[in-house]
């Protein structure tokens, strides 16, 4: 009978790893005993042993996990079972004595189970994970932050990771994590400054890649117990600010006298033009009002509105964005010329913005190098500033975080319409600016 073998009258299973399965599992052999001394019934425990193992390489196969890892996360889900968090032998003498005591006296209580002596006095090093296996276990911890992105979302939120991980393996190399040190971070920091000053980049974006670098890290090390000290790796890490990934608004003048002109876009299609007209009234983002639906646009109302939803398999940037719009001016003409939205870019944020930004560029309708279709957002609110419009009415219009006490129900339709009368273009422009 293959993978049987008997010592002591006693059976045993025993296998030596495949070659290709060495990758996943790094034993040399696995020898388990099957406690009997009866051949037949060795053989049937063999056959059953055999069964399960090659499932469970096959399952480290599929999730890319290897076997030190497996059994680790497996110990530290049984202690926390058991009521204690998992903490390998190694380190119980920095524990208080009272946990230790606990912690031998749980084990004795339950006459020395071999389950229990596994998870509550650790057993098993954490495991030795390189850089760019840490990033495959983060995406897998990291679940919850993407259950409602569409596909583009989710392709944004992973890009900037996956390329921070990549720019930090190829500064320090691909090392374990427990022995990344603060030179290490020292040195990721250095690289980013000697490309900011040749290639004349952002320090905002050298800071955006130490915010990913960090959370993938501290992710890992939290949920694999691997007591990393990420405090001390990352402290005073992040470069001062500077103005990169602030844009500069458009002036009033500037949108009615300059860009706001139908004849400007005579070269665009017109869904693309009137996605630029109700950006500029309502400050609605061009990933929003891209993802409205038929019955998001309320134009037979006694106050016609838009509604900005959070829907499954999308997410607005924040918890606050979901918000209703009044619709006026050239937000009202644009969506009477759409009914039925933007179709032709319903859920392309990222194709249309280049579209018109490039539209835009080519034909001097931007005042500066500085300014960027999202500039549009920050003149919304601007306009809501000098009319002195209330905090709660802004954030409720915008969709930002309202940071006082809500009480009641916020202010209705009617009163929101009335604010967006006083900061609307078209009624500027229908008086133009001299």
């Amino acid at each position: 009978m293959q993978y049987l073998t008997r010592i002591n009258n006693h059976y045993y299973f025993y296998r030596r790893i495949p070659e290709e399965i060495q990758e996943f599992d790094p034993r040399k052999y696995i020898r388990i005993s099957l406690k009997t001394d009866c051949q037949k019934v060795a053989q049937k425990l063999a056959l059953a042993r055999n069964d399960q193992i090659e499932a469970y390489w096959n399952d480290l196969v599929q999730t890319g996990q290897k076997h030190c890892h497996s059994v680790y996360q497996d110990l530290v889900k049984r202690a926390k079972l058991f009521g204690f968090s998992y903490v390998h032998n190694s380190l119980f003498a920095s524990l208080p004595i009272n946990e230790v005591i606990e912690r031998y006296t749980h084990v004795e209580k339950e006459q020395f189970n071999e389950r229990h002596v596994e998870a509550v006095l650790g057993k098993e090093e954490p495991p030795a994970l390189k850089v760019d296996e840490a990033l495959v276990k983060y995406w897998g911890f990291a679940k919850d932050r993407v259950i409602n992105k569409s596909p583009n979302q989710f392709r944004k939120w992973r890009n900037p990771r996956q390329n921070a991980i990549e720019n930090f393996i190829n500064c320090i190399g691909n090392k374990e994590l427990s022995k990344i040190t603060r030179d290490d971070i020292l040195k990721f920091r250095d690289w980013w400054l000697g490309r900011i000053e040749k290639e004349n980049l952002a320090k905002n974006s050298a800071n955006k890649n130490f915010t990913h670098v960090k959370d993938v890290i501290e992710t890992v090390s939290t949920n694999l117990k691997l007591g990393l000290d990420i405090d001390h790796l990352f402290v005073k890490l992040f470069l001062s600010e500077d103005d990169a990934g602030t844009y500069p608004p458009f002036e009033m003048e500037w949108l009615v006298n300059k860009l706001l002109k139908v004849e400007n876009f005579i070269d665009l299609d017109s869904q693309a033009m009137w996605a630029v007209f109700a950006f500029s009234e309502t400050g609605a983002g061009l990933a929003e009002l891209l993802s409205l639906l038929p019955e998001d646009i309320h134009l037979n109302t006694e106050v016609p509105y838009i509604s900005i939803k959070r829907r499954r398999g999308k997410s607005s940037k924040t918890m606050f964005r979901p918000r209703e719009i009044p619709l006026v001016g050239f937000a009202l003409d644009a969506f009477r010329s759409c009914p039925k939205g933007f179709t032709d870019y319903l859920d392309q944020p990222d194709t249309l913005g280049t579209k018109i930004g490039v539209y835009l560029r080519e034909r001097a309708l931007y005042p500066s190098d500085e300014h960027v279709l999202y500039s549009l957002r920050h003149s919304f609110q601007d306009r809501l500033i000098d009319v002195d419009a209330p905090d709660r009415v802004q954030a409720e219009l915008i969709g930002h975080k309202f940071n006082r006490q809500k009480y009641g129900k916020g202010p209705t339709l009617q009163k929101k319409m009335e604010w967006m009368k006083k900061v609307q273009l078209k009624a500027v422009m229908e008086n133009p600016i001299s």
